[in-house]
């Protein structure tokens, strides 16, 4: 089974930085997400395309690079998978980061996992079950957010609610539409979690 933990988010996001390219390591993850949530086959490398046209804007990747993304690709899988609900939006956790700052990089991951969702859903859109479709509505919502917060205990609760909300929802979209072909000894042991 792949490794439970992402790397560090720093560590990652400054490789990311080392091999130039134009994006995030939130961003990265938001598309792989997006993408398993939508339904993609857990087999299929349409992933990749996904990355390269959203986020490297078709920039050429090397195989150290490649293999980094598929490392996050298979463990993104397998927390998706857990039925304990491990999956973590992958956002840096330094509480030294100033809030609006943190806000900033959590609608990157979001806006990645939208537009990979809404992509890979594509005209199925409107056959899929009410409460996720209202659950992307919501998350489109969210992802329009002022991100300019004053740094208030006020403001700091509502953005970690908003940050579960995010969490959950993705967790639940993959409850519903996820390809578990990939999960060891096949069995659907996943239980959809409760929104609040």
């Amino acid at each position: 089974m792949a490794d439970s933990q992402l790397p560090d988010y720093d560590s990652f996001d400054f490789f990311l930085h080392q091999n130039e390219l134009p994006c995030s390591a939130a961003e990265i993850h938001g598309i792989i997400c997006g993408c398993l949530c939508a339904g993609m086959p857990y087999q299929h490398a349409q992933w990749r395309k996904f990355i390269s046209e959203f986020a490297l804007q078709d920039a050429e990747v090397d195989d150290t690079v490649a293999e980094k993304f598929r490392q996050m690709y298979q463990t993104t899988y397998h927390q998706l998978l857990d039925p304990n609900f491990s999956f973590q939006v992958y956002i840096p956790e330094n509480d030294d980061i100033p809030l609006n700052e943190r806000a900033q990089i959590l609608l990157e991951w979001l806006s990645a996992f939208i537009s990979s969702f809404g992509a890979v859903v594509g005209e199925q859109f409107s056959e899929v079950d009410d409460e996720v479709r209202e659950a992307y509505q919501d998350l489109i919502a969210i992802s329009q957010m002022d991100t300019e917060m004053e740094e208030t205990e006020e403001n700091l609760i509502a953005y970690e609610e908003v940050a579960e909300y995010i969490r959950m929802t993705t967790i639940m979209c993959f409850g519903e539409l996820g390809d578990r072909s990939g999960q060891e000894g096949g069995k659907d042991v996943f239980q959809k979690p409760t929104l609040h």
